[in-house]
């Protein structure tokens, strides 16, 4: 779920920000000169190259090289972008809920096993524990964990320094970050070896401003301890919408190491924001902080940086965080996160897999919008005619248990057009027949399922909330960036590991695809392809 969404639909059209569009309606309206994007602009001006999948070297270096190009003075390594190589994943690293795949929906149990790891975290810590969310605040069994670990460490008498960033979007009730904190060191200010430091802010960046243009508020999800440990992926802290009757599916991951210190730095850079500026409502923004040190009262005192030592190595698995900061913090390109995904989708040579909640957006308007210049990258990959897209999506009308939106209403026939049509913009010598054919044969779309079920009892619709892309079993990404286009902050990791990616296939996406492909609108052994023509059909 995107809050976003409902920003948008409360908008007119003349309302949308114009940074919230996708790259093709950016570029210019009907009857007007067309302009470069924003990011095709630095693509050229910057030289960045496409990435080469036979080199020695790796995907990850390469695209690290790349998006150092559009950062020459080096302000946002370690921020927006980081290649590391030492790392390690956790034992029971995937972290994809409900794991229940081949049931009857009936049957599923929600797993509650993700809050004990998580409180086994913050208890873990002995510097500094950062947690990054979206509103509202959490709850249930993720508040009792977050609360418990909490508890742990102020037992133990460690002097850790605690910060909660939560983004808010501009609909519903505030958060109320003293009232956040006053329960989340409810224990900790009872117990006198505490030497806890709390912080907590709530915080968007812009708000449509005169200037700053767009929407934007933090939409990252993570855990950071020491800068040495992290769980990170789409997983909001919301236990109503992952315990409930009829569960959202979701994916994350538990990994060490020094990639770790980059979900760090990313968290300074927006308290740095939340730090710097008026703590007052205005078009460009709002930020409000609580803070509680050892021995004091809850105050102000904003922690514009934490300073950790360097992430020991661990293992050699590749890492190469990638992140974007939106719009409202900084007039640099600092969105590398959405070039990185463009150039490992563009080096595919074999197959691409794609698990989303949505590849388009229309609430509040009449006419979806899309990631353009990822759809092209698809679109190039299958016209070379070489390998195959998967695609699993959430449902139309998915919801949680208590009502939140999982789905933007973009129907699997919709995305299907729009990839066809994005298809035979770039194929020379394709015609909508032959076009089908490809896409009959090569592109395989599909709505989430985990069993023989096509939903919930009472026809409740499956939810996904998974961003994951794979490309050639070899690199994938999971982090918290949707695929369809809006203008948040957003954190991720890529991982090129061959061992990794193979785990990570078969435990998750070949039983996703197993049930889910039953199901499927188009690509090989469907009996009647979204994409067959009439001529075809006779």
């Amino acid at each position: 779920m995107l809050a976003l969404a409902f920003v948008l639909a409360a908008c007119t059209d003349a309302d949308k920000p114009n940074t919230a569009v996708s790259e093709q309606e950016a570029a210019g309206k009907p009857g007007t000169l067309q302009q470069e994007t924003p990011l095709a602009a630095i693509i050229r001006s910057r030289g960045v190259q496409p990435i080469n999948a036979a080199s020695p070297e790796g995907l990850l270096p390469q695209i690290a090289r790349e998006l150092a190009k559009t950062d020459p003075e080096r302000r946002y390594r370690g921020i927006t972008y980081n290649y590391t190589n030492g790392n390690a994943l956790a034992r029971d690293w995937i972290v994809q809920t409900p794991n229940a795949w081949g049931q009857e929906a009936k049957a599923i149990k929600p797993d509650d096993s993700l809050p004990r790891r998580l409180r086994e975290l913050i208890g873990s810590a002995r510097l500094s524990v950062d947690i990054a969310m979206l509103k509202p605040a959490p709850d249930g069994l993720f508040l009792d964990a977050i609360k418990a670990g909490i508890a742990n460490l102020a037992s133990s008498g460690r002097p850790v320094k605690i910060r909660l960033l939560i983004g808010t979007y501009p609909l519903g009730p505030d958060i109320d970050p003293k009232g956040v904190l006053e329960i989340l060191a409810q224990e900790a200010r009872a117990q006198p070896r505490s030497r806890l430091s709390f912080h907590v802010a709530a915080m968007r960046s812009c708000l449509g401003g005169e200037k700053c243009d767009s929407y934007t508020w933090n939409h990252a999800k993570f855990v950071a301890v020491d800068g040495e440990r992290l769980f990170m992926g789409g997983h909001n802290f919301w236990a109503q919408d992952y315990f409930g009757k009829q569960p959202v599916h979701d994916l994350s991951l538990f990994m060490f190491g020094p990639a770790a210190t980059d979900a760090t730095g990313f968290a300074n850079a927006l308290w740095g924001f939340v730090c710097s500026r008026d703590r007052r409502p205005d078009g460009n923004g709002k930020a409000q902080v609580a803070s509680l040190l050892p021995g004091g009262e809850i105050g102000k005192e904003c922690p514009m940086r934490l300073q950790l030592p360097p992430s020991r190595p661990r293992d050699q698995v590749r890492i190469l965080s990638v992140a974007r900061l939106g719009a409202g913090i900084t007039e640099d390109f600092a969105n590398q996160n959405d070039l990185a995904r463009d150039l490992l989708l563009g080096a595919a040579t074999r197959s691409i897999f794609i698990s989303q909640q949505d590849l388009g957006f229309t609430l509040g308007r009449t006419d979806p919008l899309w990631p353009e210049s990822t759809l092209e990258r698809l679109a190039d990959f299958l016209i070379a005619d070489k390998g195959d897209v998967f695609i699993v999506l959430s449902n139309p009308n998915a919801r949680a248990p208590v009502g939140e939106s999982y789905s933007n209403g973009v129907a699997l026939e919709t995305v299907g057009k729009k990839i066809r049509a994005v298809v035979l913009g770039r194929g020379k010598g394709l015609n909508e027949e032959t076009a089908g054919a490809l896409l009959c044969r090569r592109l395989h779309l599909a709505p989430l399922r985990f069993g023989p079920d096509a939903s919930w009892p009472e026809n409740k619709a499956f939810a996904n909330h998974t961003k994951f892309f794979m490309v050639d079993e070899r690199a994938f990404y999971i982090g918290s960036d949707n695929f369809y286009p809006v203008n948040l902050q957003e954190f991720g990791m890529m991982i090129e590991d061959e061992r990794a990616s193979l785990q990570l296939k078969r435990e998750y996406w070949e039983p996703l695809w197993r049930w889910s492909g039953k199901a499927a609108i188009s690509g090989a052994g469907v009996p009647s392809c979204v994409f067959q023509t009439k001529t075809a059909r006779r």
